[in-house]
């Protein structure tokens, strides 16, 4: 029987996917994985072999297009004015990044700031990308059959529970069965990429015994885990993954900041809501050049920028014209406008990136102290943003002891790796408790421990509510498959309702304290129409990427696997 294997890499800059077709039986050096060869984009003269994560659609829904196509078309909507009947939507994935109030109903604004539901916005995304993915095998003459085909989707390794079942039931909506959706995260799917087909620099870490670090270094996020190459075969997770939000975009975030300090926020904010397109192409002259400075480099930085747009801007909202502005701000020094070009002293241009790679550095450094991280040999750097010579020459310079490493076609590594996770979701064979996972519960009262504000008495006992009962302590290794069972009992006719938490603090005692973040219900149902006291047992299942529930009527034996349902 052939497997089919589709994985959608969904990025904070840019998205993609890959896919395959292969016998069950195939090692994955045999694997052969196909992917849209190139995203062109006829204003920007750019082809990629991935595309901006950006969204239009029209406010009747009749119009929903991703990418480049997106940046294209909105730019003749802006310019025929009728921005009024769109929204346009380019970097939200962050917005589910350390988010602790992740809800079904929460909104995004686009570009403009007009609000639609957040779930609308990366269903419909994912959506595109699926049906473009189709589009591409049927050329090809080959069906992806929904009822065969294995989806793999990407998400940071960093993120909550709550983020990765967000977007699980975004591709949900978006049409992909619940039981044919795999969530990967990204630095194991690159290190599993890395470990089948090693450059001809990094084959080290495919030895028996190797722990390395992989750094992934994506748009949004940086991820960083430890992994070491055990006898089977097999990666084992050293140490909890780490991470935060100073991947490539902090970058352009200080470039914007720049503009900010020449030419004021308000007119930042009118060229971002009144000449998006505009706005779109200084980002991406930011993009070029993050990519290509050199730490070296001693010529001044060239900047093409949209210049009529500035310029008009600048005389609309500052009365002087955007040379003027330039030569009169507090950065003249270092800054000059020549024609369509901001040119940029070199030494000024690397203070811009100076942040980030500090924070990239000092993120290392706190997962090398750890004592459970010795002996690492390899830093394994993947993403889009390694490709960066500042990072690059930064952890050259941070970790002189330690080899590292940049694997070929960085920028793509998550998504293959992703499709490799699809055949070998078992290549992980171990990982470690990012939380102390816990569920809301009664007990007795005790007076010597309990809070006296949170004793009731029901049904002629005293009890304490909103206790925070542990299962899983943090920092644990979890080897795959590994399950916790638990007991509970109901006497509701239609089952009952567990409210699990997490934390990351020690000696947590309540849960409706700002220690414990809600991780989700669990609404077990049961037919229990006569109201009797009915057994059940909870068994968490870990050691995936997700964290779910199967649940055991005791007295029937029925089976059921549960996954959180997010807040509304």
């Amino acid at each position: 029987m052939t497997v089919y294997v589709a994985a959608i890499d969904f990025g904070t800059t840019y998205s993609g996917y890959a896919f395959s077709v292969s016998a069950p039986e195939t090692e994955l050096k045999d694997v052969e994985i196909l992917s849209n060869q190139i995203w062109n984009s006829g204003t920007a003269e750019v082809a990629s072999l991935k595309t901006p994560t950006c969204l239009l659609l029209s406010k009747d829904r009749k119009v929903s297009v991703f990418g480049y196509e997106a940046e294209e078309q909105y730019v003749d909507i802006v310019l025929d004015g009728d921005t009024e009947d769109y929204y346009f939507f380019h970097r939200f994935k962050m917005n589910l990044h350390n988010n602790k109030n992740i809800t079904m109903t929460m909104d995004l604004e686009d570009v403009r700031g007009q609000p639609l539901p957040a779930i609308d916005v990366f269903s419909l995304s994912i959506k595109a990308l699926k049906d473009h993915l189709n589009s591409t095998v049927e050329i090809k003459n080959i069906v992806l059959d929904d009822e065969k085909t294995k989806w793999v989707l990407t998400v940071p390794a960093i993120w909550t529970d709550t983020a990765k079942q967000f977007m699980r039931n975004s591709a949900e909506t978006a049409g992909i069965s619940r039981d044919m959706l795999t969530i990967a995260l990204e630095p194991e799917a690159a290190s599993i990429y890395c470990q089948t087909f090693p450059s001809p620099g990094c084959r080290e870490i495919a030895e028996i015994g190797s722990k390395y670090m992989v750094v992934d270094l994506g748009g949004g996020t940086i991820d960083v885990t430890v992994h070491e190459k055990i006898p089977n075969g097999t990666l084992k997770e050293v140490t909890k993954a780490s991470g935060n939000g100073c991947g490539g975009t902090s970058v352009d975030d200080a470039f914007i900041q720049l503009f900010v300090r020449i030419f004021g926020r308000p007119l930042l904010n009118s060229l971002k809501s009144e000449s998006p397109e505009s706005y779109l192409y200084l980002l991406r002259s930011i993009e070029n050049v993050k990519r290509t400075f050199q730490p070296t480099q001693t010529r001044k930085v060239n900047l093409t920028i949209p210049y009529a747009t500035l310029d008009d801007l600048c005389q609309s909202n500052l009365g002087e014209n955007i040379k003027n502005v330039v030569s009169s701000s507090s950065l003249a020094c270092n800054i000059e406008i020549c024609k369509d070009k901001m040119r940029i002293g070199p030494l000024f241009v690397k203070s811009l990136f100076k942040t980030t790679c500090d924070n990239v550095i000092t993120l290392i450094q706190s997962v090398l102290q750890q004592g459970t991280v010795v002996n690492v040999s390899s830093i394994l750097l993947v993403g889009g943003f390694a490709e960066c010579k500042m990072v690059q020459n930064a952890l050259k310079t941070a970790f002189p002891g330690i080899n590292i490493i940049l694997q070929e076609d960085s920028g793509l590594i998550v998504l293959k790796g992703a499709v490799l996770f699809g055949y070998k979701s078992d290549f992980i064979s171990s990982r470690i408790a990012r939380y102390t996972y816990g569920i809301k519960a009664e007990m007795p009262f005790d007076e010597n421990i309990h809070d006296v504000k949170r004793m009731y008495i029901s049904e002629e006992k005293t009890c304490c509510i909103a206790i925070f009962d542990p299962f899983m302590e943090i920092n644990t290794s979890i080897p795959l498959g590994h399950t916790i069972k638990k007991e509970y009992s109901t006497d509701s006719k239609n089952g009952c309702v567990l409210s699990v938490y997490r934390t990351d603090k020690e000696n947590v005692m309540y849960t409706d304290t700002d220690e414990c973040t809600l991780l989700g219900v669990l609404d077990i149902c049961i037919s229990n129409e006569e109201g009797q006291s009915r057994d059940l047992e909870a068994v968490f299942n870990f050691g995936d990427t997700e964290f779910s529930v199967t649940v055991i009527d005791l007295k029937s034996k029925s089976e059921t696997m549960e996954y959180f349902e997010i807040q509304r």
